[in-house]
């Protein structure tokens, strides 16, 4: 019986939406990296009564917010284990979101009081903290799903400390 192909055709179709699924993948985290790492210096401004340390975390938190638009709209179906990879992306995004806001709410407030009052003991401080605690959870168990998809398309094995 002759080969056709079709097989080895639809195995390169899968590949190719796996790979370009990775990719916007790839994309979203490289997105969400350049937001966190601009986040710790806005609190600290903020904690310095600095202007910018607000309007900072408020580009954040938009940011964040259409990050995570974005990663519930993400089509991971043809990646090994997609819809888990998905979850835990989306889960890391919203808590990370979550936390954003409570800062926000915070430094907004915090700002509006002339910027006295003990930081550490401030409810929507204190609610950005524990909500940064579940993000960095959801962002290790997606590391963990990512990186064998990162090592076969030779992408970025990001960590938790890195989303």
């Amino acid at each position: 019986m002759a080969d056709t192909g079709t097989d080895d055709e639809a195995d390169t179709g899968g590949n190719d939406a796996a790979a370009g699924q990775a990719a916007q993948v790839e994309d979203m985290l490289d997105r969400s990296h350049s937001s966190r790492s601009n986040l710790s210096s806005a609190i600290d401004d903020a904690v310095r009564c600095e202007a910018n340390g607000v309007e900072t975390i408020e580009e954040i938190t938009r940011s964040r917010k259409s990050q995570l638009a974005a990663a519930e709209a993400l089509d991971t179906g043809a990646l090994p284990s997609g819809e888990e990879v998905k979850e835990s992306l989306v889960e890391a995004l919203d808590a990370s979101y979550r936390a954003d806001a409570a800062f926000l709410s915070w430094a907004r407030r915090y700002q509006d009081r002339g910027c006295t009052g003990a930081v550490a003991r401030d409810r929507d401080y204190r609610r950005g903290l524990a909500h940064s605690k579940s993000a960095q959870a959801a962002k290790a168990r997606f590391a963990e799903l990512w990186r064998p998809i990162a090592e076969t398309y030779s992408l970025t094995a990001w960590t938790a400390d890195d989303i």
